[in-house]
């Protein structure tokens, strides 16, 4: 998207989206302060520019989210270092069965069985019955 823009453009899109400060980033990429004051909201409005900025935007939230990997290596460092309270070290491993698939999932079945097998026994009575 950025080859669609000039340098200043460019430029511009990059300090916004630090700063979101339009007329200072406008400044800051080579405009003139006049133009920055009464034109900002016209290069906000520019579809390349818009779509560069929002590329931008989006690349900055993806490098800040942390993958997999990432947090069972942060995990793996709060358990490991003895200067963590017991509490926390224990936590993080607790975290890290759970990412891991490491505990079995308990499941509780309720009511209902002896029916079910008496409804079986009646029909094993009536297969042994007809056959």
């Amino acid at each position: 998207m950025s080859e669609k823009l000039n340098i200043r453009q460019r430029k511009f899109a990059e300090y916004y989206v630090q700063s979101g400060n339009a007329a200072d980033s406008a400044i800051r990429a080579g405009y003139s302060e006049k133009y920055a004051a009464q034109n900002t909201d016209k290069l906000l409005k520019n579809t390349n520019i818009s779509d560069y900025i929002k590329e931008l935007t989006e690349k900055a939230k993806d490098e800040r989210i942390m993958t997999a990997k990432d947090r069972q290596v942060l995990l793996s460092d709060i358990a490991r270092n003895s200067e963590n309270e017991i509490a926390d070290r224990i936590r993080a491993v607790d975290t890290l069965n759970k990412m891991t698939g490491e505990y079995l999932s308990k499941l509780e079945i309720s009511g209902g069985l002896d029916v079910e097998k008496s409804k079986l026994d009646e029909l094993v009575r009536q297969m042994k019955a007809d056959g």
